[in-house]
């Protein structure tokens, strides 16, 4: 992924203010998880393409965030969800033979700062970035290409 691509996404974020409404992507965390100082992240993996304009109704309340990008046709692929204490990290794979892996660094009242990295396979990194998710929040990351498009992550932060 290119540094443009990723500065127009994190200015993206920055201008929509990292939060997204509450949505059937990512549950309301149990009060537990306040205490605790644990975090529930969210991924929905989404095929974004210029191949249509249909959009997965199941992305209605991130749909208006995603026409901020040059893509018109939006498809749910796939929905991650971790539940991760500080210093806690966990992987899984998405499409194209992709590995995400998830780790908490740290988090306080207003938000959480989260390593995302993404790995194409074969020791070959296409994304080793830490940012910051608000409380509740989502941050949209831009990962790598697919078939006619790329995949897009939206990342969500519940606490």
């Amino acid at each position: 992924m290119s540094r443009i691509l990723l500065s127009a996404l994190l200015a993206l974020s920055l201008s929509l203010g990292m939060a997204a409404p509450r949505d059937v992507l990512a549950a309301d965390p149990p009060q537990q998880e306040a205490a605790t100082g644990k975090v529930t992240l969210t991924m929905p993996v989404v095929y974004a393409t210029e191949s249509h304009s249909n959009v997965d109704p199941r992305l209605e309340s991130v749909a208006r965030y995603l026409k901020h990008l040059r893509y018109t046709g939006f498809e749910l692929l796939d929905t991650q969800r971790v539940q991760l204490a500080p210093n806690g990290r966990q992987s899984f794979n998405i499409e194209g033979g992709r590995k995400v892996t998830l780790e908490l660094l740290s988090r306080d009242d207003k938000r959480a700062r989260v390593r995302v990295e993404i790995d194409a396979g074969k020791g070959t990194k296409l994304m080793d970035t830490t940012l910051w998710v608000n409380r509740n929040g989502t941050f949209i990351v831009a990962g790598p290409r697919h078939k006619d498009g790329i995949l897009v992550l939206p990342l969500t932060a519940r606490y």
